[in-house]
């Protein structure tokens, strides 16, 4: 009974890895560390163990019709599906990031900033998420500019790093420069109107 059940636990890996393997060819998947080629060859080689463990478990005559499924090529290890999708996107994206208001407060502000604050706050580790899309871009690192195809959770950490630095109060002791810009301290936006009065 127990052989019975390994035996059908095998064929099902084996239909899930089938199902897995055509999926991130289509479709690709969001590792943020490897690209599509290596995740679809590790499914790969899944494919391979399942069925040599029907092999191992069943006489020839009881082999699933799934079992004579022909094994999916190898493919290149940088193999990254919906490449130009991601491009695209890539792209859209990074527009947004350096016209997002936030984004721009924050690398306005950085060098302003004291450096213990600004490591605390993590600013340049945010700034760069825009600066390191641009890279990739030149680059066409794929599985980078894949993490930016939503660009939602980075806006997000724009805004969040942008309100902090916003409230922070200047350390103690710290005289105001007599030579800053006037855009370096925070004014709300003004209207066209407003400007023109």
């Amino acid at each position: 009974m127990a052989r019975k059940k390994q035996q059908e636990d095998y064929e099902k890996s084996l239909r899930e890895s089938f199902d897995r393997w055509q999926y991130l060819y289509e479709y690709g998947c969001n590792d943020p560390g490897w690209p599509d080629g290596t995740n679809l060859n590790l499914v790969r080689n899944h494919i391979i163990y399942y069925k040599r463990q029907i092999e191992e478990t069943m006489k020839p005559e009881a082999y699933p019709e799934l079992y004579y499924r022909a094994i999916p090529p190898e493919v290149p290890n940088d193999y990254v599906a919906k490449a130009d999708d991601i491009r695209e996107k890539a792209s859209a994206s990074l527009v947004l990031y350096l016209a997002d208001k936030d984004y721009q407060y924050l690398a306005k502000r950085i060098n302003g900033l004291d450096p213990k604050q600004e490591k605390q706050l993590c600013v340049r580790n945010v700034l760069n998420y825009a600066v390191g899309l641009d890279m990739a871009i030149q680059k066409d690192d794929l599985v980078t500019m894949r993490r930016h195809r939503n660009p939602d959770t980075y806006l997000s950490s724009f805004k969040s790093c942008a309100e902090k630095v916003r409230n922070l109060k200047p350390p103690e002791n710290q005289q105001l420069n007599l030579f800053c810009s006037y855009d370096d301290f925070d004014e709300p936006d003004m209207d066209d109107e407003e400007l023109e009065m």
